[in-house]
């Protein structure tokens, strides 16, 4: 796979379900998991925990990009149930840093895709950046720092077993410190919550439009 040519493109959307859906995400300790708490250097192969990994989550971290890797594209965080790609379950997800630059690239793969993902603007260097990632049925969002990309899953997402990676075995690591990697499983409550949410949104949306369209033939 080219990381330099995203296998999704993804376009940049704020939509007004967005916040609705983070807030009604499951507040259960037992559905967190704190991964990394203190700062951490990324390196090569370096395996940080085992956890089972569910088709609905959110992921989140903090990371501060210290330099670039020219070589090839360079790994930050990977989830994988044995493999780098691309058979399902070896992506679920991965983070990457594009060759010679911070560009973020991201995996969250799928029964029919295991590159399913895209690619998000550069990070600054030397700056804390926070990025989160949301799947909710075929809803993903990811927020890198004040920016929000969201996709459309065409199939489900892996659940099992997985190796979790600060550096993953197969490139290079990035140039980077990463810190509060929290991983939670969303509830059932949530997902039902989110998709009536999204809903609402759209229904809001087609009464607005229909109120514009009365008041245009009102003044014709």
């Amino acid at each position: 796979t080219d990381y330099d040519q995203p296998a999704v493109k993804s376009n940049e959307m704020v939509h007004k379900e967005d916040s609705e859906i983070e807030i009604r995400q499951c507040n259960n300790d037992n559905n967190k998991r704190l991964l990394v708490t203190g700062a951490i250097t990324l390196i090569k192969n370096n395996i940080i925990a085992v956890i089972p990994g569910k088709v609905d989550y959110r992921l989140s971290f903090d990371i501060v990009p210290t330099g670039t890797v020219t070589t090839g594209p360079s790994s930050i965080l990977h989830f994988t149930a044995g493999g780098d790609c691309c058979s399902f379950g070896h992506r679920t997800p991965a983070f990457w840093f594009a060759t010679g630059n911070t560009r973020l690239q991201w995996r969250v793969g799928d029964s029919t895709n295991g590159d399913f993902g895209s690619e998000a603007d550069a990070l600054p260097l030397n700056v804390p950046t926070t990025v989160t990632l949301v799947c909710l049925r075929d809803y993903v969002k990811l927020t890198v720092g004040q920016k929000v990309y969201a996709a459309t899953q065409p199939t489900y997402r892996f659940a099992g077993n997985l190796i979790v990676y600060a550096g993953d075995p197969w490139w290079e690591a990035a140039n980077a410190v990463v810190s509060n990697v929290i991983y939670e499983t969303l509830s059932a409550t949530g997902v039902n919550a989110a998709v009536a949410s999204k809903r609402r949104y759209m229904s809001n949306l087609q009464d607005e439009e229909m109120n514009i369209a009365e008041k245009e033939n009102m003044d014709n």
